[in-house]
């Protein structure tokens, strides 16, 4: 018989693997990346009111890609490993697109402030969120650590650093550089 922590980890393993197949592109479109992109970008257009206007095209987009990988990035980098953002070009894709269709069409925008007041819609977005943190920290922080043949499984304190980067390195970014402003 399973224990609960055991249905709940292949519960989270089976989100984490759901994807969009578009066969006419070749594409699967990871679902949680997707939510994810959506809630960073549309949080980015939030924070920004009316000036989202003022702000330049690469500006914005840097601001979003920051918030969305600036934590994994930072880890890698500390551990002297390459930025899984180079050697994805899916998350381009998907993050690009996303950050395109929130600021270069109003209905978007719109559709998604209606979506967000629906109950529960934004704690669904919120939960993909979370796990993809989670995913970071243990991925990109405990077993980038651990997998790293100069530092070892032993190194704890350096699992904490990496690990917390890996989960909130982004808005620590965005808000040493006041990207949402």
């Amino acid at each position: 018989m399973e224990t609960a922590t055991n249905q709940l980890v292949d519960i989270v393993f089976g989100l984490s693997d759901a994807a969009i197949d578009v066969p006419a592109l070749g594409l699967r479109i990871p679902i949680l990346e997707l939510l994810h992109a959506i809630l960073i970008n549309y949080t980015y257009r939030t924070a920004l009111k009316q000036s989202h206007a003022e702000i330049g095209w690469g500006q914005g987009l840097l601001a979003t890609i920051v918030m969305a990988a600036g934590g994994g990035s930072t880890s890698a980098l500390l551990l002297g490993n390459p930025l899984g953002i180079l050697k994805s070009n899916r998350f381009w894709g998907i993050y690009g697109a996303t950050y395109w269709l929130m600021f270069s069409n109003p209905y978007f925008y719109q559709f998604l402030q209606y979506l967000f007041a629906i109950p529960f819609m934004e704690q669904l977005f919120t939960a993909a969120d979370g796990i993809l943190r989670t995913s970071s920290v243990v991925n990109g922080g405990i077993m980038g650590v651990s997998n790293n043949k100069d530092l070892g499984d032993d190194k704890w304190v350096a699992k904490i650093i990496c690990g917390a980067l890996s989960g909130c390195g982004g808005g620590l970014w965005t808000g040493c550089f006041k990207y949402n402003t």
